[in-house]
């Protein structure tokens, strides 16, 4: 299973590592949504999962959380599943560390997602306004785009068996 160093640069293209986590357990942090557990516990198992929460330089938040699935099959059900419903967030947003400039911002605030995939690996990203603002979501979808694609490029290039 990948790490969170090797999955998470300090700094990709305008983004910069605010903080890090990760383990074995796939589904027992209480940030994996009941549909997401459904789906891991009927696969052929979660090797261990890695995440980490960047900022861009108007301290935008994004959390990226990588999978590492024992079946590059289930890694592709993962995403096609979840991308299948944008609405239902089965990830839950890392909160920024004390002192790092940025804020918990409160469950209301406008919040958006987007997957991807590379050989076991799922790779779940989410963006939130620094403002919180509910609004002009395909902007900070085209935020995220980039960073996504990034760690998923970083993370498969480091995932060996």
């Amino acid at each position: 299973m990948v790490t969170a160093d090797q999955a998470f640069p300090a700094r990709i293209d305008g983004f910069t590592t605010v903080k890090q986590s990760g383990g074995p357990n796939c589904t027992g942090s209480g940030m994996v949504g009941p549909n997401l557990t459904a789906l891991i516990r009927r696969s052929k198992g979660c090797r261990g999962v890695v995440g980490a929460l960047y900022k861009d330089a108007a301290n935008n938040e994004y959390t990226i959380v990588v999978f590492g699935m024992k079946d590059p099959r289930d890694a592709v059900h993962l995403v096609t599943t979840l991308g299948s419903n944008p609405m239902d967030y089965e990830v839950g947003v890392l909160l920024p560390p004390a002192g790092s400039g940025l804020r918990p911002l409160p469950a209301d605030s406008g919040l958006v997602q987007s997957f991807a995939g590379t050989g076991r690996l799922a790779v779940v990203g989410l963006a939130q306004w620094s403002d919180g603002r509910a609004k002009d979501y395909q902007s900070l979808v085209g935020g995220l785009q980039p960073l996504i694609g990034a760690v998923t490029k970083t993370a498969g290039g480091h995932d060996h068996a």
